[in-house]
């Protein structure tokens, strides 16, 4: 369809005398759903568009510190890879696999580079560098950078040596990348077409080269998100899934032939909520995954539900009208 963003997201609130629900909050995005030859088979909005891809792109960022430690030492274990693809809730389970993943390095957990934060799970917490939902990332950084010989002073340094290996990864599953700020981590981030990240989704469902990670994500659902979020929901259908913030989230799933199918999201108002409502609806609409895999908080008034949080008519139609996916023939990435 036209346009560089579309309707993907409503927000309802019941009328209370009524009881009829009306659309209080819309949120527009773009989105695409790429094949197993990486060609575009559906698309909302611009599957062009420029897309700080954020920590969506971590299962990349993993496998690059994977690969520098594949020379010498024992590999982390599959719970310590999926807690460095996770943007976690700083739930106790986090942090222990982090701390288990820091002491590969000897680490301090106060020498994490990334800032201090709270968490989601304990909000009255101190804040520290362990809670910060990238710390599963950073302890894999510092492994990788003890590997590399790279002081702790230039890990998240773009030109440095470990960032140099990891944003050649990201080159070769998304790439080109075409730009590089900083993340809210401190790490680089990375803008690709949202193209691009759907296409390297569609890779991590089945390519040899993300096999670890792939593996780990699936067998430790909680540890890549948590309690009640949507990546952690969609792992457990088997379904390959991360989101980064500011409403972006890539997905991808196999058929019954083994083809894969990469999807990727970008909420153009950033919300969290509708990013995660979409992905997950669509999925639903196309048989992936069962329908209540997951469901958005709704909206509450005086402590009670009072609305939803629910697809479009757009995206709903969207995912019944895709040419080339075959609901009968479609499988989970298990």
């Amino acid at each position: 369809m036209s346009g560089s963003h579309v309707e993907l997201v409503e927000v309802t609130r019941r009328d209370q005398r009524t009881d009829q629900e009306r659309v209080e909050s819309i949120h527009h995005g773009a989105l695409v759903v790429v094949g197993p030859d990486g060609e575009v088979v559906g698309a909302l909005g611009d599957p062009e568009r420029l897309t700080f891809v954020r920590s969506a792109v971590k299962p990349f960022q993993a496998t690059a510190c994977l690969e520098s430690l594949a020379v010498s030492g024992p590999a982390p274990s599959p719970q310590e890879i999926a807690v460095s693809c996770a943007s976690h809730r700083a739930e106790p389970r986090h942090l222990d696999v982090v701390k288990q993943l820091l002491q590969r390095s000897g680490t301090p957990p106060d020498q994490l580079s990334c800032p201090p934060a709270v968490g989601l799970d304990d909000p009255a917490a101190e804040p520290v560098r362990l809670r910060h939902n990238c710390s599963g990332k950073h302890a894999m950084f510092a492994l990788a950078g003890l590997e590399m010989g790279a002081p702790r002073d230039t890990l998240l340094d773009p030109d440095g040596p470990l960032q140099t290996a990891v944003l050649k990864v990201l080159d070769e599953a998304l790439g080109p990348v075409q730009g590089v700020a900083v993340d809210g981590c401190g790490a680089p981030a990375v803008t690709v077409p949202l193209v691009r990240l759907a296409q390297g989704f569609a890779s991590l469902a089945v390519d040899d080269r993300w096999s670890a990670v792939r593996e780990a994500m699936l067998g430790s659902p909680g540890l890549v998100g948590g309690e009640g979020r949507a990546e952690t929901a969609l792992l457990g259908e088997g379904v390959l899934a991360k989101p980064g913030a500011e409403g972006v989230f890539g997905a991808s799933f196999t058929d019954s032939r083994g083809h894969a199918y990469g999807v990727a999201l970008k909420v153009s108002d950033g919300a969290s909520r509708a990013s995660a409502t979409a992905v997950v609806g669509l999925l639903e609409q196309l048989g992936v995954v069962p329908e209540g895999t997951w469901t958005s908080p709704p909206p509450t008034g005086g402590g009670r539900p009072v609305g939803e949080v629910r697809i479009s008519d757009q995206l709903r139609t969207f995912a019944r009208q895709l040419p080339s996916i075959r609901r009968s023939e479609v499988v989970s990435a298990r």
